[in-house]
């Protein structure tokens, strides 16, 4: 056998090894390609989506960030309304309670003296007993 034959089969054979290999790396890598072109395809529809939904995504957001700050300020105001009453109300419970105290010291002052009549009348046998008059009406304890 001649040594350029072999040397021209060996070569031939390599180039044949080398498009069936080429053939196999190109058809396994066709689905990948086609892939990659769907994958593109929807990082465009990605963007454009982005893009679109961005501005009044954004003006929905400053709306909702506006109604919030408007719905604390309008808490704020109430929530010292409501302090502002309640001080109101506290103020005018002292005020009944002092009444309420004032007038219990008179009721308790008349009360004594009536009592203190009574007994001074049951106390003396038939003579006409001293009455003392009470001009306390209790404003002391007020």
């Amino acid at each position: 056998m001649d040594p350029q034959l072999f040397i021209n089969a060996f070569i031939a054979v390599a180039l044949i090894l080398l498009a069936v290999s080429t053939f196999l790396l190109v058809s396994s890598a066709m689905p990948l390609m086609h892939q990659a072109n769907r994958t593109a395809i929807a990082f465009e529809k990605l963007a454009d989506t982005l893009q679109a939904e961005t501005k009044p995504t954004l003006q929905e957001l400053r709306d909702v960030i506006s109604g919030v700050n408007q719905l604390r300020s309008v808490t704020a105001e109430r929530v010292t309304e409501v302090g502002h009453r309640v001080e109101d109300v506290a103020g005018t419970v002292g005020q009944v309670a002092g009444s309420a105290r004032k007038h219990t010291a008179v009721w308790g002052a008349g009360l004594l003296a009536g009592l203190k009549a009574y007994l001074a009348g049951k106390d003396s046998t038939g003579s006409q007993a001293e009455v003392k008059q009470i001009t306390d009406r209790g404003e002391k304890n007020v």
